[in-house]
């Protein structure tokens, strides 16, 4: 899996990976891959887990460091603070993520899928447990909550496309998504759901 994300990192696309190039990688014989996975579906199944550990440790770090924030503007900017360190973290595993949200195998995709559906669910919780949007349904927090995973997840490949050094460049970006949140939020505040006709 390391070695997945070493080349993936380095530039490959995972998509386009062989089982060669993986255990040439390691160091070991192509033989030894089948060890551990049935084809290059199950591995990336278990990228797939692998990011899935990330993002709810990341999740569980964020609510028990939040629990000063009085604001929904602290909130916001702790959240993207805290997501984008974990993104330069775990650079490899979210290149993966970048990269197979859109291509690759289904099954993959599919299981990415799920995993932001899961963090859109933990999220909703999240914007209840604060009370951010207490006047919105369960459909309409679900609407804006995705709204704000998309956003994150599109200002990932931007993220990691800008080198670390280049630090008013990613400051920029960082602006740009607590900015987008806010306006999500902001507007979902402002949301009248329509009244049900008997």
């Amino acid at each position: 899996m390391l070695a997945a994300l070493q080349l993936v990192e380095g530039g490959q696309h995972f998509s386009s990976l062989s089982i060669r190039e993986i255990t040439r990688q390691t160091g070991v014989v192509p033989t030894s891959f089948y060890r551990h996975f049935r084809d290059m579906d199950d591995l990336g199944l278990a990228l797939v887990d692998e990011l899935s550990m990330i993002l709810r440790q990341l999740m569980r770090e964020v609510r028990e460091s939040q629990a000063n924030a009085a604001k929904p503007e602290q909130l916001i900017r702790h959240s993207v603070d805290f997501f984008m360190q974990q993104v330069d973290a775990n650079r490899g595993i979210f290149v993966f993520l970048t990269q197979e949200l859109t291509g690759g195998s289904v099954a993959v995709r599919q299981a990415i899928r799920s995993e932001l559906n899961f963090f859109t669910n933990e999220l909703v919780l999240d914007i209840n447990r604060y009370r951010i949007l207490p006047d919105l349904s369960r459909e309409m927090l679900e609407a804006a909550a995705l709204l704000v995973i998309q956003i994150v997840s599109m200002a990932i490949v931007e993220w990691l496309d800008t080198a670390q050094t280049l630090a008013s460049q990613r400051e920029t970006i960082r602006q740009r998504i607590v900015r987008q949140t806010q306006l999500t939020f902001l507007g979902a505040s402002h949301w009248k759901e329509k009244e049900k006709t008997v």
